[in-house]
């Protein structure tokens, strides 16, 4: 890691997994919007029911609209069941980030797709080049893949309101 690098306005709430940073990351981004910061982007939805399956959702922070983002291959299969064309649709949402005023992106995971080189990488990488800070989460069992594609160059957070708000408050004032 380059020591003289200044630091990126990227961090990622590093968790246990399964929804346990979902509730404190809503929180924060309430927090935020009470103070009158700008925040845009996507955060993981609520369950949707489609044809008698449950499917995951992402939601755009701004509209409301959820994205299910998950699709059924039912009960035998073992293949990853997220749905590339949904993730596609959704990621639109980050694009149009990159042409508003906000002091802060969310994007909802840095998970199987993005460890594979896929999902929101792209969207993510041309945020901070464009300077927005950009808050994600981040399960252990991806960690080192973050960390691969950060450069080590990302702050890993405890999943604690204080350090949403230190961590938010020092990328302000790198500025």
């Amino acid at each position: 890691m380059d020591t003289n690098s200044p630091p990126l306005a990227l961090a990622a709430i590093v968790h246990a997994g399964k929804g346990s940073a979902d509730a404190l990351l809503l929180e924060f981004v309430q927090e935020l919007r009470a103070k009158n910061y700008r925040v845009c982007g996507l955060v993981q939805g609520p369950e949707i029911q489609k044809e008698g399956h449950s499917l995951r959702t992402v939601q755009d922070l701004d509209k409301g609209t959820l994205y299910p983002i998950t699709q059924n291959l039912g009960s035998e299969s073992t293949a990853c069941c997220l749905d590339i064309g949904a993730l596609l649709e959704a990621s639109e949402v980050l694009r149009q980030a990159l042409e508003s005023p906000a002091d802060l992106v969310i994007v909802n995971r840095f998970g199987i797709m993005e460890a594979d080189g896929q999902g929101f990488n792209n969207e993510i990488l041309a945020l901070i080049d464009q300077g927005y800070a950009v808050l994600t989460v981040v399960a252990h069992t991806y960690l080192p893949a973050w960390r691969e594609f950060t450069g080590g160059l990302a702050v890993e957070l405890e999943p604690e309101r204080q350090a949403l708000w230190d961590w938010f408050e020092n990328s302000r004032q790198a500025a």
